[in-house]
């Protein structure tokens, strides 16, 4: 069966690498602020590293969420640039997907795909009795 849809083609970014670039740049972000805090003005109990592991894991995370919120615009914004385009279509209506594979090698080797030729085609690439065949019958081959 043939049909024309509709299609649209349109860019996307990959939320992965906006993602990972937004946790990047909030770990760059708290290493240049961990450079700037006074050991001596940190309350009692904390340490720079303490303040510098706080301030990365808050950072990195809200890096991570702001990359993904730039992608999710930059996603919105391209589906109002897509393309519309109207193609040709071909359906199957086979839910066997045996049926489907031959379908498509006879129409790849330029034959018709209704022919109904339930019998395989004639293979002489097969010899019996050579050095790597095992037996059928389960026994082993060498006899023991």
């Amino acid at each position: 069966m043939k049909d024309q849809i509709d299609v649209a083609v349109r860019r996307s970014p990959k939320y992965s690498v906006f993602m990972g670039i937004g946790a990047i740049l909030g770990v760059l972000v708290a290493g240049v602020l961990t450079l700037f805090v006074d050991p001596e003005a940190m309350p009692t109990g904390y340490t720079v590293a303490k303040g510098a592991g706080l301030l990365l894991l808050v950072l990195a995370v809200g890096g991570l969420f702001i990359g993904g919120v730039v992608a999710l615009i930059l996603d919105w914004t391209g589906r109002r640039k897509s393309h519309k385009y109207r193609v040709d279509a071909e359906i199957d209506m086979v839910d066997d997907p045996k049926e489907i594979a031959r379908r498509r090698i006879a129409e790849a080797n330029g034959e018709d795909p209704d022919a109904d030729s339930d019998t395989p085609p004639d293979t002489d690439a097969e010899v019996e009795g050579s050095a790597d065949d095992e037996p059928r019958n389960g026994s082993s081959s060498t006899g023991v």
